[in-house]
């Protein structure tokens, strides 16, 4: 063997050790950290007799659909909706706030209910959405859930591809990238002592964010499909090209491609037992995070 095949012999080899160990690591991580209990929304909703405000973080105009179906909400004895009633959140927003947690913080303020439900326009909900989301609530002893909603358009090329972006790595697998944050169901209390979105204000990933802060400060919290009660259109812009994608790209290559090319270019059955534990530790990570949508 010559010393230019050693040298690209052993730098495979480093590769396929490097990528079967992210990928391990990261499956370690997911499995041993502390999770939410499994929990289900029922199929028939109770009524719920506290009051309830629905809330939407957008202009009237801009959230027609939302406040038609969040309006013909079932099995709420009294709730009330509120949206925002001009655009001035896009103008007075600190600089560190995102636009849609300021727009949340805002119209809090003239929310009176015990439980405060937030709802990204956009968001399709059945009838007995927002109830179910209370009863499940109410009967886990929760102070907040994220109700995850299906995605409709989960085929698009940009969607699969912030998708697999999202899925955990060494770096990331605690930051909870996949928790969506579009239907929200908190009590006052909560809220209040969270100082509303304060400590999620300029979150790029807010539905994780909302789990380590309540988590933190000693309320509980749980995420729940809601894939039979809400859908949604996922976003296909494309990303920000800046430093944190790029770190996410190269984790996510490092954790998920090398066990494969390590498998089908590995000239020796070393490599390709290297990639085949990666391949394993990469799928049983997949099903394990993913398990709610």
């Amino acid at each position: 063997m010559s010393d230019e095949e050693k040298e690209s012999s052993g730098l495979g080899f480093l590769l396929a050790l490097g990528g079967a160990a992210a990928a391990i690591y990261t499956a370690y991580k997911v499995f041993s950290k502390s999770e939410v209990a499994e929990i289900k929304l029922k199929n028939v909703a109770s009524t719920v007799n506290g009051r309830v405000s629905i809330l939407i973080p957008a202009h009237f105009e801009d959230a027609t659909s939302t406040l038609r179906e969040v309006k013909d909400q079932q099995h709420l004895t009294n709730f009330d909706v509120l949206a925002l009633e001009d655009k001035g959140h896009e103008s007075d927003k600190p600089e560190s706030w995102t636009i849609k947690a300021w727009g949340c913080q805002r119209i809090a303020f003239k929310a009176t209910g015990e439980y405060l439900v937030f709802i990204e326009p956009g968001i399709k909900l059945t009838p007995d959405a927002v109830a179910l989301s209370i009863n499940c609530l109410q009967e886990n002893n929760l102070d907040a859930l994220l109700v995850q909603p299906s995605i409709l358009n989960k085929t698009e090329p940009v969607v699969i591809a912030k998708f697999l972006l999202t899925l955990p790595t060494p770096l990331n697998e605690n930051e909870g990238t996949n928790i969506d944050a579009g239907f929200l169901v908190i009590n006052r209390n909560a809220y209040s002592a969270m100082a509303g979105h304060t400590r999620v204000a300029n979150e790029k990933f807010e539905g994780g964010a909302w789990v380590k802060e309540l988590t933190a400060t000693g309320f509980s919290v749980g995420v729940v499909d809601g894939s039979g009660v809400a859908s949604k259109l996922a976003s296909i812009e494309l990303p920000e090209i800046d430093e944190d994608f790029a770190v996410r790209a190269g984790t996510f290559l490092g954790t998920y491609l090398l066990p494969a090319v390590a498998i089908l270019g590995g000239r020796s059955s070393f490599k390709q037992f290297l990639g085949s534990l990666g391949l394993i530790a990469n799928i049983a990570t997949v099903i394990k995070s993913r398990r709610i949508r």
